[in-house]
């Protein structure tokens, strides 16, 4: 088997940093709260832009503008939820194999780097 023929293809996004409505806690509810998004895309074998046009591949400026929206469209108690929401999104185009998302809240805790969660689907 060749090379081209064992391709594993990724998009990913790396510390989106967002301010977003967040926590269950009173000061939590005061005032937005810096949120950081990491996501990794597996794709299709299927996807192979041969022609150099964006509709052969997951259009990440559409994934990325749709994040931003998510984290904005409310009051998230929980990370849990908002990360649940952007992998509900995500996952339903049909050029992706594997999903993972991470979402943590850097500014807790003085003696912690970040406290978050992470959701992932299953490898094929």
């Amino acid at each position: 088997m060749g090379l081209s023929e064992n391709k594993k293809q990724e998009i990913f996004f790396k510390n989106i940093e967002l301010m977003c409505n967040i926590g269950v806690y009173k000061h939590e509810k005061e005032k937005p709260q810096r949120v950081i998004v990491n996501i990794k895309i597996l794709l299709s074998d299927t996807v192979n832009p041969k022609n150099d046009k964006i509709n052969e591949t997951l259009n990440y400026n559409l994934v990325y503008t749709k994040i931003k929206e998510i984290a904005k469209s409310q009051h998230f108690n929980l990370v849990e939820t908002l990360a649940n929401q952007i992998f509900k999104y995500i996952i339903s185009f049909d050029k992706i194999t594997h999903l993972s998302i991470s979402i943590s809240k850097p500014d807790i805790y003085g003696d912690c780097e970040e406290v978050g969660y992470k959701i992932s689907s299953s490898e094929n």
